[in-house]
């Protein structure tokens, strides 16, 4: 049978619920009236680039070895973007195309760049700006772009009080295009697999949550009247997108199996948490002793710090300087408030313990034989987790004396397999409304400070559907994660699942009869595979790092 996935970035139910009830969102009540639905974990770190490639893959992480947006080169601090390449293990694509299944994929993460399969790709946001590889077979992008325009790939419009209907329209205008695109290519050529995302709902949330949420530090009435039922109709416009596609796979053939699918959840940001500056404090993480790190570090104590550059920038009218585009960038303003302040180049390796990088604050042992200047012994790496963990169960919010960790991992519990050395070392998850804030090594000389910028950012609980002839109706979905969808996949397709898949088939929500005549088939395992550093020049990697810094991912 053939199966549609509907790709929705960021959709959580923590808005959808409401929208439901309120008419916006008609199609999705249908999907949970004639279907499944329910909540969709997704992996650690809820992040855009390794939840995709755990999707698409059925493995965690440490199998796939996509942890974040950037890849570290091992016994490096050097950053360089992930694409396509770095994943460490075949995909969905290459296990459909190689037993002869013909698929259409459509901007989904980590497709770029675009690899040969037994159908049509479209690559996605992460490809350099000016690239042209941004499809397969090459000749199908210069089809689309002479049917419908350039391919849209790249937002450039970001959330400030005189710029919310310019966010709109981009996102109306981006999700229009991408509707498009999907049912031409839908239509174009047979296919038994495909797929379509859509990021819309990710960067309105991203910039515009505290736009319908009234309870958001950043919440202004006046700004909610005049645009909160905008904001709100975009989702009713995507769930009628959502419909068409689904409509039109069904009348291409009623045997085809429809599955709605976030790669995270999300929430409010109220507070951002500076985790160097706590591994400063706490020890963890020393300074340099010359005079220019000690100038520089009592300055910062005074509240001289990036953050307050980027704030002031931001007070004086400049928000075009986070954009990707247009006169200057977001990178160009943070490279020159930076330079003065604070960075890991006034870090004194060799008495520093541990460090952080990461959208969720991940921290990483300067570990002797791995890290570039390393100073923990092997012997002691164990020791030095246990004291951090426990340390950061006991940081509280200097206002409300609230804990600001939620919980903190075991590594084993969260990564496993052949690029667990990539991996953080200590793993933990913040409390409700806190977000660690980017990658930015000494943002803020507070710990905690309330947030700016993005008003939402990603949780564990994203959502999935289900819909189709051999699912159950009105079935709720529990305890599903997002690896699961891979290997449910490749069950309704009656393909092999490899067996060293970390996901499991997702039989409750089907029919009884059909997980009986269904025979579950065992392939042989995947094993990892060399990642391929992206062959960026040094003017496209910094151009996706600038990007992604203008969308809120790079501190």
């Amino acid at each position: 049978m053939r199966v549609l996935v509907i790709g929705i970035d960021g959709a959580t139910f923590r808005l959808m619920r409401p929208l439901m009830q309120n008419g916006y969102m008609p199609f999705l009540c249908e999907v949970e009236q004639r279907g499944a639905l329910g909540t969709l974990e997704t992996i650690y770190p809820p992040v855009t680039a390794p939840a995709w490639s755990s999707f698409m893959t059925g493995k965690n992480p440490g199998k796939h070895g996509v942890y974040e947006f950037l890849h570290r080169k091992r016994g490096t601090l050097e950053q360089i973007p992930v694409n396509a390449g770095m994943l460490g293990s075949e995909t969905l694509w290459e296990m459909m195309s190689k037993a002869g299944k013909r698929m259409v994929v459509v901007s989904v993460p980590l497709c770029y760049p675009p690899f040969p399969v037994n159908g049509t790709l479209m690559s996605d946001f992460l490809a350099p700006k000016g690239a042209r590889d941004l499809s397969y077979p090459p000749e199908l992008l210069k089809e689309v772009e002479d049917k419908f325009g350039e391919y849209l790939l790249y937002h450039k419009q970001v959330y400030t009080k005189d710029n919310v209907a310019n966010v709109l329209a981009e996102l109306e205008e981006h999700t229009e295009y991408r509707q498009r695109v999907a049912e031409y290519l839908l239509k174009r050529d047979a296919w038994d697999f495909a797929m379509v995302y859509f990021e819309g709902t990710d960067r309105l949330q991203h910039e515009l949550w505290h736009v319908i949420d009234p309870t958001s530090p950043m919440h202004d009435k006046q700004e909610a009247e005049q645009y909160a039922e905008r904001t709100r109709n975009y989702y009713r416009v995507l769930d009628n997108d959502v419909r068409k596609l689904a409509d039109l796979a069904l009348a291409q053939d009623p045997d085809t199996q429809i599955i709605l699918m976030s790669d995270h959840g999300f929430g409010a940001i109220h507070k951002f948490v500076n985790f160097n500056i706590w591994l400063l404090r706490e020890g963890f993480l020393k300074l340099k002793n010359d005079i220019p790190t000690q100038l520089k570090h009592a300055l910062f104590n005074l509240g001289f710090t990036p953050s307050l550059g980027y704030k002031l920038s931001m007070n004086f009218g400049f928000a075009n300087l986070r954009l990707s585009q247009g006169m200057t960038n977001r990178n160009q303003i943070l490279d020159l408030v930076r330079r003065g302040f604070l960075s890991f180049r006034n870090v004194d390796w060799k008495r520093t313990r541990a460090f952080s990088s990461g959208n969720y604050g991940q921290i990483f042992v300067n570990l002797q034989g791995r890290e570039p200047f390393g100073s923990v012994p092997p012997e002691e790496f164990a020791t030095v987790v246990e004291q951090i963990g426990a340390r950061l169960l006991e940081l509280r919010d200097p206002q409300t004396g609230a804990p600001v960790v939620d919980k903190v991992y075991k590594q084993s519990e969260v990564f496993w397999g052949e690029f667990i050395d990539d991996a953080p070392d200590v793993v933990f998850s913040l409390a409700e409304n806190y977000k660690a804030l980017g990658t930015l090594e000494f943002a803020s000389n507070r710990v905690v400070e309330p947030a700016f910028g993005n008003s939402g950012d990603h949780r564990m609980d994203g959502f999935v559907g289900m819909l189709g002839n051999e699912i159950k109706h009105n079935f709720k979905i529990e305890h599903a994660n997002i690896m699961d969808v891979a290997p449910t996949i490749l069950y309704l397709m009656g393909l092999p699942i490899p067996s060293d898949l970390d996901g499991h088939v997702l039989t409750a929500p089907l029919r009884d009869e059909f997980v009986l005549s269904q025979q579950m088939m065992q392939g042989d395992a995947l094993g990892a595979r060399d990642q391929l550093i992206p062959d960026y020049t040094e003017e496209e990697s910094e151009e996706v790092k600038e990007r992604l810094r203008a969308l809120g991912y790079l501190g």
